[in-house]
Order: C-alpha cells, then structure tokens, then sequence
C-alpha cells in the first residue's frame, strides 16, 4: 500500500508536544464508505409534489476530511488515525499539505488503473492491414 511523508509546517500539537511528520497511506474502500457514513445528516428536503421527507445528505467537506483522517496513519509518535477534532486543530497551511499529498496519492492511483486497463490494447488506427 502507498505511503507518503509530509512535513507539516505548523504541526498538531497535543499536551506539550508538537507533531510535524505526517505519514498517509492509500485510502481502501473501507475508509471510503466510513467517511461517507460519518458524513451524513439527516434533513428534510422539498420533494416534486410540493411537500418533504427525510433525506440522508453527505456534507462533501466532512467527507473529505473524514476520509483524510483515515489515511494518517501517524504523525510522528502520535498514532492515527486523527480524530476530527485532532483534524480541526491542525493550521490551514498544513491542512492544505495534507489534502495536496491525499489528491497526490489519489491521481496516482487512478493512472495506475488507466495504464493497466490500456496496457497491451492498441489503437485500430495504427494497427497493419
């Protein structure tokens, strides 16, 4: 499974101690679908016949941060996974490190997966008659 370091700038800073090495791993489908449930509100929204219901409703932002916090697998000697509060404490500076290596690992991931579907196909355009 990928890993990746990241310095944090600022740090998380728990007791008396400052944490600024951050290591994420790959998201798995599990952090996924967690992320998603822990992201959900229930709220009642407008339906086509004028009325309403209750609809569950995933906040994109708590999603993200949800699956972020999953993929911390430790900042120095401080073990992941971050609670969300942990995850709030953090400066933006550093929070903005943190999601740029997440989308890092998630781009590499798919064209990984674009390079294997591709892998020994070749166009119809150059193939010999």
């Amino acid at each position: 499974m990928a890993q990746v370091k990241v310095t944090l700038q600022h740090g998380l800073k728990v007791g008396d101690i400052t944490y600024k090495q951050a290591v994420l791993r790959e998201a798995i489908a599990g952090d996924i679908m967690e992320a998603q449930e822990d992201s959900e509100k229930l709220m009642m929204v407008p339906t086509a016949e004028g009325g309403v219901e209750a609809q569950f409703v995933v906040s994109p932002a708590l999603m993200t941060g949800h699956v972020l916090r999953r993929q911390i697998k430790c900042i120095d000697d401080h073990q992941g996974p971050l609670d969300l509060a942990e995850l709030k404490k953090l400066h933006p500076s550093d929070l903005n490190l943190l999601l740029d290596a997440q989308q890092k690992m998630d781009n590499a991931s798919n064209n990984t997966l674009k390079e294997v579907a591709t892998r020994g196909r070749t166009d119809s355009d150059s193939e010999a008659d």
